[in-house]
């Protein structure tokens, strides 16, 4: 019926208007495993930083990159003890460096295919239109890597860059927004823009639409 409806619109009006997609409440179980794959330290935080604040003991953290483009010989250390103190700071279960050369993530397949995802039933990373050369690459790494190992994982998107266009799932992270806003001020190397009030404001605005005052929007595969 609902196709004939739509048949009908487009005959006589002589176009068709699609339902926006329904978001739904990601529910995360007890006994999930989950591994957040951060391209640079910060990304992690700040895309699903209120997750990490409510489920941080289900999670392993992957930093990605070493982080010492436009530094100095100290950036890396820097960056990597920042990482450090936002993880234990969130209660991650563990977080481990993979040290690809940072801007240079595409060239590291190697290192990646190292990477055991099998036990996971979730492996979170950017999406595949987020706004920086880096935060692209995972998502083409992991779908290579799960087609050659056949590992269980669904692949999971987060908004670092770029907001996504058709979300599937939301978390509300209303209780944690304030830890999360603390957490990513834990990066004072990445200069004086407020990364954690703007990544807010979209967390308030994703949440309007969702009933809730915060909310971090996810695209799960099938």
């Amino acid at each position: 019926m609902k196709k004939l409806k739509r048949f009908l619109i487009s005959k006589f009006c002589g176009f068709d208007i699609k339902n926006p997609p329904k978001v739904k409440v990601w529910n995360i179980k007890p006994s999930d495993k989950i591994c957040v794959l951060a391209p640079h330290a910060d990304d992690e935080t700040i895309g699903c930083g209120g997750l990490l604040a409510k489920y941080g003991k289900q999670c392993d953290v992957i930093l990605l990159t070493d982080g010492a483009f436009g530094g100095n010989e100290d950036t890396q250390k820097i960056r990597e003890n920042e990482f450090t103190k936002v993880m234990k700071f969130l209660n991650v279960n563990n977080f481990s460096f993979m040290r690809a050369q940072d801007t240079r993530l595409i060239e590291a397949y190697n290192l990646f295919e190292k990477l055991d995802l099998s036990s996971y039933d979730y492996v979170i990373m950017p999406h595949s239109l987020d706004a920086h050369k880096d935060h692209v690459v995972p998502q083409a790494f992991f779908k290579k890597l799960k087609k050659k190992k056949g590992f269980k994982a669904k692949a999971v998107y987060y908004e670092v860059w770029g907001a996504m266009s058709e979300p599937t799932h939301f978390i509300d992270i209303s209780d944690v927004a304030e830890t999360k806003s603390k957490a990513v001020g834990m990066y004072v190397s990445q200069g004086n823009i407020d990364y954690a009030g703007r990544i807010l404001g979209l967390n308030h605005y994703r949440g309007m639409r969702h009933n809730v005052k915060y909310a971090e929007t996810y695209a799960i595969d099938d």
